[in-house]
Order: C-alpha cells, then structure tokens, then sequence
C-alpha cells in the first residue's frame, strides 16, 4: 500500500489553529442545517396527523384542477378555433388570405410554451396531493402534449395551406397532427371522467376543445 503525502509539521499546526471567525461560520451552517430538518419533521410530523383528505376536499380539488386546466387551455383554445373559422371563410370566400395566416400564426404562438403565456403554467401543473393515485398527471401531460406538439405544428402547418393550398407535406403534417390532438383529448378525457366516477363528482363536464378536423376545409390545390 502506497503511503499518502506527509504533512510537515507548520502545516499541522496551521491546521490545528483554525481562526475563530471560521469556527463561528460552521457552527451556524451545522444550526441552520439542524432547524431544516426540524422544521421538515414538523411538517411530515402535521400530515400524519391531519391524515387523508376527506372525500369533500377531494372532490373540491379535484374541481378546482379542472377550471384550472380549463384556464390555461382557453386562450391557445379560442386562438385555434378562431384560426380554423378564419380558413373556412377563406375556403368560401368569405374572408381574406392573410387574415387567416394571421391568425393561424397567433394560434401556433399562444399554443407553444413560453414563460409569458398559460401553456408555461400548464407544463409546470403540479396535481393536487389528495389526487394522487387518480393518474391525473397522464390526463395533463395529454392536454400539454394538445398544446404544444399537436396543435402548435397543426397551426404552422394551417400557415403553409393557406399559402399554397398544393402543398401536400403541409396537408399531410395536418392531418396527421389532426389525429393525434384528437387522440390527446380523448385519452384525457377518459383520464378525468374515470377520476370523476371514482370521486363521486357528478356534475363532471369533459374538457372541451377545438378539432382540428378537415372538416368542410380544401386541402389541396383549386
């Protein structure tokens, strides 16, 4: 075994004095460690005593998620469904090109996560403690899942169309991302009504959400 370097004798000593200003900084991380983990133990000390949420508080919260969701959901929602009523008015002829790349484009802005908008808020949604169990988490990640990857690139695509009704890339990517918001909202759906059954919420109302269906809109070229 190799021995480790030797310390010479000052340098023991040097480290044997250590100043008194030092000392007195570690006494007071060892007490602001020692009143962290007080203070935690209180905490995790006062839910074993309130124990499980009642049923009311779960249904409440439970409720409060979903307005919550509903919220952070409604301007990228009213945007898309304004960008899609845009296009069908161009397709009839009814409205002007540009006005409706317009307003796909703020469709695809208020859709995409950023710090300034709900959709930030919505990919940082932390489900309720009394909720866990329910796979709520699932049901959120679907409706971000919507937002930011389903409808977002939908809106661009929308852009492209309406530029160059031939495109069939674009046409395609539409489609495809139309299958797959719709697929999104219904697997979190079905999240939340089975999580409503469980909970005895009756009065439970699906999210609803704009389709992205090509219903009554030209895809290809005039």
């Amino acid at each position: 075994m190799t021995p480790g370097p030797k310390r010479s004798a000052p340098a023991l000593a040097a480290n044997s004095q250590r100043p008194r200003n030092q000392t007195w900084l570690v006494t007071v991380r060892w007490v602001g460690g020692a009143l962290v983990l007080a203070a935690l133990v209180a905490v995790v000390a006062m839910l074993l005593v309130r124990g499980p949420a009642s049923t009311a508080q779960r249904r409440t919260d439970f409720t409060t998620m979903v307005r919550t969701i509903n919220s952070d959901l409604a301007k990228c929602n009213a945007n898309v469904s304004a960008a899609i009523s845009g296009w069908q008015r161009v397709e009839h002829g009814s409205d002007s090109q540009p006005r409706a790349e317009k307003a796909a484009q703020r469709a695809a802005q208020s859709c995409a996560p950023s710090t300034a908008n709900a959709i930030w808020q919505l990919s940082l949604y932390s489900v309720p403690s009394s909720l866990l169990g329910l796979r709520l988490n699932y049901a959120v990640s679907c409706l971000g899942v919507w937002a930011q990857e389903d409808v977002q690139p939908a809106m661009r695509a929308e852009q492209i169309l309406l530029h160059g009704p031939g495109d069939r890339h674009a046409a395609t990517t539409y489609r495809r991302l139309a299958g797959w918001a719709a697929g999104n909202l219904a697997s979190a759906n079905s999240t939340l009504r089975r999580a409503a059954r469980r909970l005895g919420v009756g009065d439970f109302i699906p999210i609803h959400l704009t389709s992205l269906a090509a219903v009554g809109l030209t895809l290809r070229a005039r």
